[in-house]
């Protein structure tokens, strides 16, 4: 039975609700653990702070709706609240402007789950207020996304999507079906998947947050698998099949009005995608670099204004913190930046002034407000600057307020989701004595959904679209309110109604607004019923963004000659987005024009990464002809973008089993000046550098002089430039990796020379990693026998370099036993990689080596090092402390690397929970830094946790600091370790007081 009417008494009716989305809002960046699962033995005397700690209570929905503050020129209203709604975390509005509302009251409890729902809301008057609540889906886990599609919703609830549908009318689904499964869910439920948007394409776009999963999909059978980690999902719902595209973020992922993909994270308020990766995986060669772009000036530190009070356990935290690490109060700033960005929404109705289209909405729940920026060209990405200068455009001085995501309604409004909770943070980051006076759960009752309108908003009459002829469907793509352009969009793709071919056909040809014809477009694409010459108008379009999309459609016409045509005349469009695209399409289909026009864009653009990256994305076939062509520019040549461009290319002509794109590449360089020989031996390294067999066949039977000349002159050059002393660092370190394809007779007294405790110490790190390239014994026994002159961080990267290959672990166990390497040397979670190592040999002898360098428990560490967090802490030894045993994977006042997790935000989480963490790594891992093994084809093992990935690539950073990019087409094997990135074992490392020390540092940071 649905729940009563909302009426005007609203606010004596409901009681407030507050709920923090499990995977939305993340507070914290990195580091995480399980309250229930800390060890409390041997802490320090707890203190009662119940006076310091009144009780924030939470307000009637009338009491709300009179603490916000907006922009001037508009008014907030509430349109659903506790008992019709709680804990609201998603919705989407059917066809007949009904709400499928995403409810998940599980976060933060640690004792229950599978308690979650799905509520179809609905207005029966029209008011523009819900009155009827029916429990559409109940008892699932962990939902986080839905769509409405077919008379029903797909929605996310990891590891699953489900389909469900109502089928009798009595507001339940009575179907449920798996759609896909697989998905992940980490521990601290943090960064599901999330947001389902419809596209332009007739496809469903959704993210996959930080959790990814490996995951099959009922309509493509069990033994098709998918890895989504950092990737995105676009699903046709028709076939229910999928594709994965460029993914990014955490909670909250948006399509703008012309597509474009923007996401956001805890402290990144706003990303937008550069590229979507299914173009990049076409040309296996290519690395990209990662596609989310930062566009908030200010990023995390933008900043936020406030007008809620801090809640005293957050102030009583701080000084807790504070106290237990310097023994004194420095105050600090605990709120007022991004800590949890959520939600990220494009703003795409009609009931707005027309200036607000595009304009960006982010969630801070933390804060309880609603930030707003309007993004604006910058080159090929935006920059998307703050909208409202002296005030937030949404904030509340309720700080149960939670904001945590936004959908586009059927009225042209924006909705605002409110989880309405007491406690935003997880009750793992709370210390035990604050907690005890706060309800972790506080809210899970309770939830609000606002909808923001101008002061005059006169809400207008809404028709049931699914009683609406698809003529009429088809007419209502000129609106200008996006819910109404997708909503008909898609119940035409549902029905497949071809006889409104025509009339789609005017609209794409004759329609006065650009995103109606585009529209148009793909609506009849999605009924395979768009012919050439209707796509050809498209390509010819006025505007830019339409010229766009019909490139996009021309791909799956690229056989025809006048759209090969087309799509290459559109390379020389003004616009430089339009170029852009052309860059990708233009991989659709080989001839030579369309090499010609790939040369031109990158001789026009060579300075613009995204543009070399693009042009190399569509050259798969062709690579050879277009290298030929570039060389032919002299002026180009003296570009340092388009030599690095060259030289990259060429590494994958030579990669690829291609005769004749290496031909035509040795003539190209032969026929270069002798002014440009630098290049073309920097361009014949680089192809020899990951050279096919093939390749080195059309080498080894060339006749050819300059071949022969290049063959005998190149390996003579490297070593005279790596080994030359007179020569800046910077250009010897260059020439070194170079080495690495040599034959090692002649290059190993080289690397013996670069070894020497007389070298720049970039001279021998380089040096070290080069030599992991090299497959041949003689490098384990080179390494132990420099092993003596390495300074620490240099044996951590010999380290690096012995395990990448079995036979080198076996010398480095040698070596250990021999006496020659200190066991010491080899890092505790070395030490616990090779003694769970696949080898049986290998896991046997390190075993019996390293059997008395076993960690003590993790509990009695624990235990012992309480006793740190009574000592007086000193900063500057701290800062000490942290360059020397941290600052390899983290960074802090421009000191180290950033791999790790971020410390900044350290200042949001209690001491102990810091502590923890430190000596616990294991307990509870993020996905994002465990770590990986991965295995080349060339039988290298790489280390470390993975950066950054895409369709093509996984970059892999190490432990000392270096990292390694490799194409998927090189991976035999990926494994996750299921271990921390920072190694167990920190204790032997420090003692009690630098451990007081070191975390008086974190928390001094500023």
């Amino acid at each position: 039975m649905p729940s009563s009417r909302v009426s005007s008494g609203f606010s004596k009716r409901f009681r407030l609700v507050s709920i923090l989305s499990l995977s939305l809002i993340v507070f914290v960046s990195g580091l995480t653990m399980t309250a229930k699962s800390a060890d409390k033995s041997g802490s320090p005397a707890k203190v009662d702070y119940s006076a310091e700690m009144p009780r924030i209570l939470p307000r009637t929905p009338e009491e709300s709706l009179k603490s916000f503050r907006i922009h001037p020129d508009f008014k907030i209203e509430l349109v659903a609240a506790e008992p019709l709604v709680r804990d609201p975390v998603a919705m989407c509005f059917d066809a007949r402007g009904r709400a499928y509302v995403v409810e998940m009251p599980e976060y933060n409890d640690a004792h229950k789950e599978g308690y979650s729902s799905v509520k179809l809301l609905e207005d029966t008057d029209g008011d523009g207020v819900f009155d009827k609540s029916f429990p559409f889906l109940t008892d699932i886990t962990l939902p986080t996304a839905v769509f409405c599609y077919q008379g029903g919703v797909f929605v996310g609830a990891p590891p699953y999507v489900y389909f469900c549908k109502d089928t009798d009318g009595d507001g339940t689904a009575d179907v449920r079906e798996v759609v896909m499964e697989g998905f992940g869910r980490d521990k601290g439920d943090e960064g599901m998947i999330n947001s389902f948007r419809w596209g332009l394409d007739n496809r469903i776009y959704f993210s996959t947050g930080i959790d990814g999963g490996m995951v099959t999909v009922t309509a493509e059978g069990p033994e098709k698998k998918f890895n989504t980690k950092g990737r995105g999902v676009v699903l046709d719902p028709a076939t229910r099949k999928i594709e994965l595209t460029t993914g990014g973020g955490q909670h909250g992922m948006s399509l703008g009005i012309w597509n474009r993909a923007f996401v956001c994270a805890n402290s990144i308020p706003m990303q937008v995608l550069m590229y979507d990766d299914r173009y990049i995986a076409r040309n296996p060669y290519l690395a990209p670099p990662p596609a989310p772009v930062d566009i908030a000036p200010g990023g995390k530190f933008t900043k936020l204004m406030r007008i809620s009070q801090i809640e005293p356990w957050r102030i009583l935290r701080t000084r807790i913190r504070a106290a237990s690490a310097k023994g004194d109060y420095e105050g600090g700033k605990p709120s007022g930046f991004f800590t949890a960005a959520t939600g990220i929404t494009v703003y795409r109705g009609d009931a707005w002034p027309l200036k607000y289209q595009g304009n960006l909405f982010v969630g801070e729940p933390a804060n309880n407000l609603v930030y707003r920026a309007a993004p604006k060209p910058d080159g090929l990405s935006l920059v998307a600057p703050r909208a409202d200068q002296n005030a937030e455009f949404l904030a509340s001085t309720d700080v149960w307020f939670r904001p945590v995501q936004f959908e586009n309604g059927p009225d042209g409004a924006l909705y605002v989701l409110d989880m309405y909770r007491e406690l935003i943070e997880g009750a793992p980051f709370i210390p035990e004595e604050v907690l005890k006076h706060i309800d972790p759960i506080g809210g899970q009752d309770k939830g609000r959904i606002y909808r923001i309108v101008p002061k005059k908003f006169q809400r207008p009459a809404l028709p049931d679209f699914t009683k609406l002829s698809s003529k009429e469907l088809v007419a209502l793509l000129e609106s200008d309110n996006g819910w109404t352009r997708d909503t008909a969009q898609r119940l035409l793709y549902e029905r497949q109604d071809t006889s409104i071919i025509p009339e789609l056909k005017q609209l794409a040809l004759a329609s006065k607004k650009p995103i109606t014809r585009a529209t148009a477009l793909w609506s009849l694409q999605g009924l395979k019923s768009l012919d050439t010459k209707t796509l050809l108008k498209g390509l010819h379009d006025q505007d830019p963004h339409v010229c766009i999309q019909a490139l996009r459609i021309a791909e799956q016409f690229a056989e025809d000659s006048q759209i090969q045509q087309a799509m290459i005349s559109l390379s020389e469009n003004e616009s430089l987005l339009v170029q852009y695209q052309a860059a990708f399409s233009l991989g659709a289909f080989q001839s030579s024009a369309r090499n010609r026009a790939l040369a031109d864009l990158l001789t026009q653009d060579v300075a613009n990464k995204w543009m070399r990256m693009a042009v190399q994305s569509s050259l798969n076939q062709g690579a050879g002809e277009v290298f030929a062509l570039l060389l032919q520019n002299s002026e180009l040549l003296k570009n340092k973008q388009a030599q690095g461009f060259l030289t990259t290319l060429a590494t994958q002509i030579g990669a690829q089993s291609e005769p004749e794109n290496v031909k035509l590449l040795m003539s190209a360089l032969e026929a270069l000046p002798k002014s440009e020989q630098n290049l073309a031996q920097q361009s014949f390294r680089n192809l020899l550098s990951r050279a096919s067999a093939s390749t080195k066949q059309v080498l080894a039977n060339s006749k050819s002089k300059y071949t022969a000349q290049l063959l005998s002159g190149m390996m003579k050059s490297t070593i005279g430039q790596a080994t030359n002393a007179k020569l800046p660092v910077k250009s010897r370190v260059a020439a070194i990796p170079t080495l690495s394809i040599g034959n090692f007779d002649e290059t190993l007294p080289v690397f013996e020379e670069l070894l020497s405790v007389q070298q720049p110490l970039p001279i021998r790190q380089k040096a070290i990693t080069t030599l992991g390239l090299v497959n041949d014994d003689r490098v384990a026994e080179l390494l132990v026998e420099a092993w003596p002159g390495l300074s620490p961080q240099l044996r951590m990267s010999a380290v690096e370099v012995l395990f990448s290959r079995k036979p080198w672990q076996v010398a480095l166990l040698d070596a250990v036993k021999a006496g020659e390497i200190n066991s010491g040397d080899i890092s505790p979670e070395r030490v616990q990689l090779l003694k769970s190592s696949q080898d049986k040999a290998i896991k046997k002898r390190a075993t019996a080596l390293f059997q008395n360098q076993r960690l003590t428990s993790r509990s009695d560490v624990i235990k012992e090092y309480q006793a740190s967090l009574k000592l007086k802490g000193n900063p500057a030894n701290g800062k000490v402390v942290f360059k020397k045993n941290c600052a390899a994977c983290h960074r802090l006042e421009n000191v180290g690397v950033q791999l790790g997790a971020d410390l900044k935000a350290i200042k949001d989480r209690g001491t102990e929970a810091v502590l923890l963490n430190i000596l616990d790594p294991n307990r509870e891992v993020k996905p994002q830094y465990v770590t990986y093994l991965l295995v080349t084809t060339q039988g290298r093992t790489i280390t470390g946790l993975i950066k950054t990935e895409n369709a093509n690539s996984i970059t892999i950073a190490r432990a000392d600091g270096t990292s390694d990019t490799v194409l998927r087409i090189d991976i035999e094997e990926l494994i996750s370790s299921k271990l921390s990135f920072m190694p167990e074992g920190f204790e032997k490392q420090i003692n009690q007081q630098q451990m007081a020390d070191l975390l008086a540092y974190l928390n001094s940071i500023k």
